[in-house]
């Protein structure tokens, strides 16, 4: 089988590894330090702990390095001269393209792979994984050979435009990342409101409920609450009570700005008069500026 090496087998870097090793053989593992690169061979279950400065040849490379990283690992692994034509050199990055590799190229095919999946807890991951999209893009050959693997570990790959891909990263990290943010939000002010979520949240059948609703058709449809109806006296209330809470800027911040994103849907949908959006961006935009 073909050899996959990696650098930078972090959370993401030794979970592909680990699921690539029934496609590939694994190579070397090399992360900054030599018990940092034994611990994810461990988990791995295959390859050898290896270092920069000793670099044996491998048909595919994958660089899981952190974005600031990836160019200068390239350029590394470029110098140290065990690239060959035909070798394939891949990152994991959500927000650059395969040119971020910058290295001549000589033969050797450079991609990006994006899967759009929470690497948090590897082992969950490992389970997981399966029915992942990932975002594809590269030369020919390099987009050609990865869609093949990560089809094998049941990925679902997608092509995507290099040069648009940060627009797509931002979506995943709204979608994923901040959504955190604003639970963790909401959690606040139900605390604060005194309700205890100890022995069961009361948030999440409504979670879950406004997720299926919004997957099961759009937006449009999914969106409830004081804004589709147009209810500008319960926005005035809520905002006069976020801002009693001077300790919590971020609330209001919060509020405010998704509030704002709610206008155009409710709008859509037809429910709420133009006076009464109208009346609501206002107000969100007043709570926004400060003024």
């Amino acid at each position: 089988m073909p050899t996959l090496s990696c650098i930078g087998a972090g959370l993401l870097g030794k979970t592909l590894c680990h699921l690539l090793s029934h496609q590939l053989t694994i190579g070397q593992v090399i992360n900054r330090s030599a018990n940092s690169s034994q611990q994810a061979v461990d988990f791995i279950g295959a390859g050898s702990a290896g270092s920069l400065d000793n670099l044996l040849p491998a048909d595919i490379w994958l660089i899981a390095t952190p974005d600031d990283g990836i160019a200068a690992a390239g350029q590394a692994l470029f110098e140290s001269g065990v690239l060959e034509a035909g070798n394939i050199v891949f990152h994991c990055s959500g927000s650059l393209g395969a040119n971020a590799f910058q290295f001549a190229s000589q033969g050797v095919s450079r991609a990006s792979v994006h899967p759009i999946h929470s690497f948090a807890n590897p082992s969950q991951s490992i389970q997981s994984f399966a029915g992942s999209h990932c975002a594809v893009e590269g030369e020919p050959q390099a987009v050609e050979v990865l869609s093949s693997l990560f089809n094998a570990i049941g990925a679902l790959p997608f092509d995507i435009d290099g040069d648009r891909k940060v627009l797509y990263h931002a979506s995943t990290v709204m979608a994923c990342n901040y959504l955190i943010s604003l639970l963790e939000t909401s959690q606040q002010l139900l605390s604060a409101s005194g309700v205890s979520s100890t022995e069961a949240n009361p948030l999440e059948p409504l979670i879950r409920q406004t997720m299926d609703n919004f997957f099961a058709s759009d937006a449009k449809s999914a969106l409830t609450g004081p804004i589709a109806r147009g209810d500008d006296k319960t926005v005035a209330r809520h905002l006069a009570a976020l801002e009693a809470e001077p300790d919590r800027p971020v609330w209001q911040q919060v509020y405010s700005a998704l509030g704002n994103a709610a206008v155009p849907i409710s709008a859509q949908q037809g429910q709420a008069s133009a006076e009464s959006l109208e009346i609501i961006q206002k107000l969100l935009t007043a709570n926004i500026s400060g003024h």
